[in-house]
């Protein structure tokens, strides 16, 4: 018992550099960028407010648990942004490499439970991990909305550019696909992405 205790507190202390990861996305203060936390977080929220217009069946601790931990692999693969042609190349493979790292320091039970949540979110095997991938990468488009688009602006991102990235993670679910829709309009009535 303790043995395992200590093995979760020791993985707590790891795991609090994920607020230090920084994303392209900028705060609404338009100060600082968007730390890992903070998006997981705003991602975690998505699910919680939006959970009595989805799917009845859906389990929202496993939701939850996408949401949390789904990036959790970038405290030692780092975060690559979308639209990084360069980084993209090897995201897959440092992230398995940083999951096998993180995760072995967990309780085996929670290891197991860890890895196979990373696999589901990756793959989107489950209804769960394709309802949170697809906020996920609703998220970043909020995120834009209440910075004035300034990460876009930053890299010179059009809407044909965020369309063809995102889209394809939103049509297996007509509320999401309304809500990328509106948020996507929004951008471009405000003159973020051209």
């Amino acid at each position: 018992m303790v043995e395992r205790q200590d093995k979760i507190i020791a993985f707590l202390k790891e795991v609090e550099k994920f607020k230090l990861i920084e994303r392209e996305m900028f705060c609404s203060d338009l100060k600082r960028r968007e730390s890992d936390a903070d998006h997981s977080w705003h991602l975690a929220m998505f699910a919680i407010l939006f959970e009595k217009d989805l799917p009845e069946n859906l389990d929202m601790v496993k939701m939850l648990k996408l949401a949390l931990i789904h990036d959790l692999v970038e405290i030692y693969a780092g975060d690559t942004f979308a639209f990084d042609k360069e980084g993209k190349k090897t995201k897959k493979d440092r992230e398995l490499e940083s999951s096998k790292k993180l995760f072995s320091q967990l309780p085996a039970d929670l290891e197991r439970e860890f890895i196979g949540l990373f696999e589901d979110y990756e793959n989107s095997n489950s209804s769960e991990a394709k309802i949170i991938k697809s906020f996920d990468k609703i998220q970043p488009i909020l995120q834009n909305l209440c910075s004035e688009g300034k990460a876009w602006k930053n890299h010179h991102l059009n809407y044909e550019d965020i369309d063809n990235y995102k889209r394809k993670h939103m049509t297996h679910n007509k509320m999401i696909l309304n809500i990328y829709d509106c948020l996507m309009n929004e951008a471009k009535d405000k003159n973020y992405l051209k």
